[in-house]
């Protein structure tokens, strides 16, 4: 009877403890993947049938598909990248970018209104009574405020439609959106008159109120789609974003097959900035620099060999966001880039046979030089220009060029006294000293290189003099970690049972990068990679490192661990069993790397095998590889990162996850000489009960003693209720 008794209590302390250690553990998973994950911005692109949005995981936030491309965008989890990267029809997926406003943070005194429209001759344009009829612009930005000087032919906002919280086209919650459309189209006689009043101008917002001066890529995306559909002539882009992203350059290129002229800002330099921005430098687009009142390079206005036109950027009025009469000064590329859009809308205007590409092409023609001969880094081209129809060619241009190279004697073409003797006079002298320490000092760093997000820099703006200077500093903290702006997942192809990887998925990648190749439950037959000798270089040159990525494991390569060569990345499931396999709690997999027909062994660099178990961290599983030589399981990592068991080394091998526990029985096991005993079955019979009696008797107590077993009992259902054995180290998984 004690027996039965006994049995029975350690039946239901068994379920106890099973239900104790299953149940805290999977309601700790379903938190860590649904509740505490951060919420990440990616643009997903498709190889087939985009899903429908319904369709996703209801926790993906922010769906937009787009129409152009096989693309969506969404804030996801960060935990389901990788189940995401693994459906079958996702060819890529790239983490957004931040982007930014061109505009510098120093403000300056209003000055000669018109300056800038004589340097680039616009008035020239006004006298053959070309203003940019019938041409229609689209400018992306930061919203357009419905001043009294400007028409607006339409508009649209991205976040419209947003539920939560929307923001239409007409709510300009930084300033930077309408002054840059006012360098284009305020109305003639407004003080702030833009370059071509005539146009048909039309507002897209592309930043949230929310976000200040800061954006994703992906809503620069959906902007572009919206002009591309709504056929717009121009679009300008007074934003930046520092990594390359293959989806906005597919619409970009769309655009341009299209014959729409897309003029972009180079960006701002700084210390830490020194590389020209995306879009600019696609070579579709018109990157614009800034040149100064007199003509020179300004500070802060980027050298790059692609840059291709200069523009006024220094000191420009436009209109302001306070009020109906409100007026205001910025400066930047993001400045000169309206410029360029006003001159090449003009243009069409007067040759509307011409194509965009060969407006593009007058453009570049007609630039005035600046700097050394031809093409240089700092204008490009030259000054963007409008010349008058009597105006044929070089001669009147050399002579600019010089007027232009002089510094203190000479104004700039198309500058005159009476506008040197209005910015003497005409200012009020508060701001003549303000001024002067503004202009001097160099420019702020106002961009952070660090966002494959679109970064803006910070726009600082003076209001006009009736305004006094108002605090419109809002200071540029692109805080987007590197990995989330370099780090590109792709799903490879199969050519004969082997893993390859497009050439455009690869330059998608940043420098310094990383590329993720995915591996869903479809290509779980496939076990290795092929790199192409130039797929290699690329990834050697560029620092590019490669995330191998299955289900149940992934394999982080660093670039410098490849020589020159074609290359064979191979993680190969061991069918012949090793010592102890049977106790592994994965597949025994095999790593190796081959180049040049030979098997590579060791290393310059280290790399990270993580293995996915069930429980690896409350199972205290380790990675172990196998050491050839001494044929034995060596311990690899015992390290738990995000679900998975975690070992580097600079070499190759056969890994596997074991319970360090239960290997080790398993070596005792062998190890220990096999007892023959030769006796009767029927003494070992009861040699087996008797046994059995003293263990239940030691573990248990007599049979009149219930206390063992009440504590037993106590013991395991405190266990369950603290846990389970998966909290029982005091640690819960990360």
């Amino acid at each position: 009877m004690n027996k039965k008794r006994v049995m029975l209590w350690c039946a239901a302390c068994a379920v106890v403890l099973v239900l104790g250690i299953l149940l805290p553990a999977t309601s700790a998973l379903a938190h860590d993947r649904h509740h505490s994950d951060e919420y990440i911005d990616i643009i997903v692109r498709y190889s087939g049938e985009v899903p429908s949005e319904e369709d996703l995981d209801p926790e993906f936030k922010n769906v937009r598909t787009m129409t152009l491309l096989p693309v969506q965008t969404m804030s996801v989890p960060a935990s389901s990248i990788k189940d995401i990267s693994q459906m079958e029809n996702v060819e890529r997926i790239t983490y957004d970018q931040e982007m930014h406003t061109t505009s510098t943070g120093h403000s300056y005194p209003v000055q000669a209104d018109d300056w800038n429209q004589d340097m680039i001759g616009t008035f020239n344009a006004w006298e053959e009574g070309i203003t940019g009829e019938s041409v229609s612009v689209a400018v992306l930005d930061t919203g357009f405020y419905e001043h009294g000087d400007i028409e607006y032919a339409g508009g649209y906002s991205i976040f419209e439609d947003d539920t939560e919280n929307p923001d239409y086209w007409t709510n300009d919650h930084d300033g930077h959106g309408t002054h840059v459309a006012s360098i284009i189209g305020a109305n003639q006689g407004s003080r702030a008159q833009g370059v071509a009043p005539g146009v048909n101008l039309y507002g897209v917002k592309v930043y949230h109120q929310k976000d200040g001066d800061t954006t994703n890529a992906s809503n620069l995306l959906a902007g572009l789609q919206w002009a591309i559909n709504e056929n717009m002539d121009i679009i300008s882009i007074s934003s930046g974003y520092g990594k390359v992203s293959q989806e906005i350059h597919d619409l970009i290129k769309i655009a341009d097959q299209q014959g729409i002229l897309v003029v972009a800002a180079s960006g701002n330099i700084s210390e830490n900035k020194n590389i020209i921005d995306y879009p600019a430098a696609h070579p579709e687009v018109i990157a614009v620099a800034n040149v100064d009142q007199n003509g020179y390079r300004a500070s802060d206005s980027m050298i790059s060999a692609k840059n291709e036109l200069a523009a006024p950027g220094r000191d420009i009025l436009g209109l302001g966001i306070d009020g109906p009469d409100s007026f205001r000064t910025m400066s930047g590329t993001s400045q000169a880039t309206p410029h360029v859009a006003g001159i090449a809308a003009l243009l069409m205007q007067k040759y509307p046979e011409e194509s965009a590409a060969q407006i593009r092409a007058r453009m570049a023609e007609k630039a005035r030089d600046l700097g050394p001969e031809g093409h240089d880094e700092d204008y490009g081209y030259g000054l963007v220009h409008y010349l008058p129809e009597q105006m044929e060619e070089p001669e009147p241009e050399e002579d600019d060029t010089e007027s232009d190279s002089d510094d203190d004697t000479e104004t700039e073409d198309g500058i005159t006294d009476e506008d040197t003797d209005e910015n003497e006079n005409g200012n009020g002298e508060e701001q003549d000293s303000e001024e002067i320490d503004d202009t001097e000092s160099p420019q702020d760093d106002l961009e952070d290189d660090s966002s494959p997000e679109e970064e803006p820099a910070e726009d600082q703006e003076s209001e006009d003099s009736q305004d006094d200077a108002s605090d419109a500093d809002e200071e540029d903290e692109a805080e987007e970690e590197e990995p989330h702006q370099s780090t590109v997942w792709i799903r490879p192809s199969d050519t004969n049972g082997m893993a390859v990887i497009d050439d455009e998925d690869l330059e998608a990648v940043a420098d310094n990068g990383l590329l993720a190749i995915s591996f869903d439950s479809s290509l779980e037959y496939i076990e290795r990679v092929n790199l192409t000798p130039e797929q290699v270089e690329s990834i050697r040159s560029r620092n590019i490192t490669l995330l191998i990525v299955r289900i149940d494991m992934e394999w982080v390569i660093p670039a410098a661990n490849l020589t020159e060569g074609e290359a064979f990345l191979s993680f190969e499931t061991v069918q012949e069993p090793l010592d102890y396999s049977e106790t592994a709690h994965s597949d025994l997999i095999d790593f190796s790397i081959e180049q040049n027909d030979q098997m590579i062994t060791s290393f310059p660099e280290q790399m990270t095998y993580r293995f996915f178990t069930e429980q690896a961290e409350a199972n205290q599983h380790q990675l172990y590889e196998w050491n050839t030589a001494q044929e034995e399981w060596i311990l690899l990592g015992d390290t738990y990162i995000n679900s998975a068991v975690v070992g580097q080394t600079a070499s190759v091998a056969t890994m596997a996850v074991f319970d360090p526990i239960e290997l080790e029985a398993a070596i005792l096991s062998s190890e220990e000489p096999e007892e023959i005993e030769e006796v009767t079955e029927e003494p070992e019979e009861e040699s087996e009960e008797d046994e059995t009696e003293e263990s239940t008797r030691a573990s248990f107590g007599d049979g009149d003693s219930e206390l063992p077993v009440v504590l037993i009992g106590g013991l395991v259902i405190l266990t369950s209720v603290g846990g389970g054995f998966y909290f029982f180290g005091g640690k819960p998984k990360q």
